[in-house]
């Protein structure tokens, strides 16, 4: 990929992004794995598992908001940095009418991630209980 401007390593655990900052870079998975996670009432759910070849840090980029999770890295892991200016120059040449596609697909994409967040807190909620109630039921 011609737009990889830089390589940047990082070793097992190593924040790639904080969920919350704002994002300069987009980056390409050139080796290894990273988490995607968000800390919700003070846990922590990871909501995706990326590898070699995947894109992150892109709808910040484009819809200009906050990072909506945290990027760690899984093992050493080397990623490309994309380059900003060259994204911009390329999306910037579409036409207004596509730039509304991309930003109401980022919308988009940015709203199933909150429902996927919340099912999975809904589902460790539920999961915590029944192993509560069934440890409850070994006791007897």
């Amino acid at each position: 990929m011609r737009s990889v401007t830089t390589k940047e390593t990082y070793s097992d655990g190593q924040i790639i992004f904080k969920e919350g900052t704002f994002g300069e870079a987009t980056y390409l998975i050139l080796t290894g794995k990273v988490a995607i996670s968000v800390m919700i009432g003070g846990a922590k759910i990871t909501i995706a598992h990326l590898k070699r070849g995947d894109i992150l840090g892109q709808i910040s980029l484009i819809d200009k908001q906050a990072r909506s999770a945290t990027a760690v890295a899984i093992g050493e892991v080397e990623l490309g940095i994309i380059d900003k200016d060259f994204l911009e120059n390329e999306i910037n040449k579409t036409s207004k009418d596509f730039r509304m596609i991309l930003n109401g697909l980022s919308d988009r994409l940015r709203e199933t991630t909150g429902q996927l967040i919340n099912m999975t807190m809904k589902y460790h909620q539920l999961k915590n209980k029944l192993d509560k109630i069934s440890n409850e039921t070994d006791s007897f």
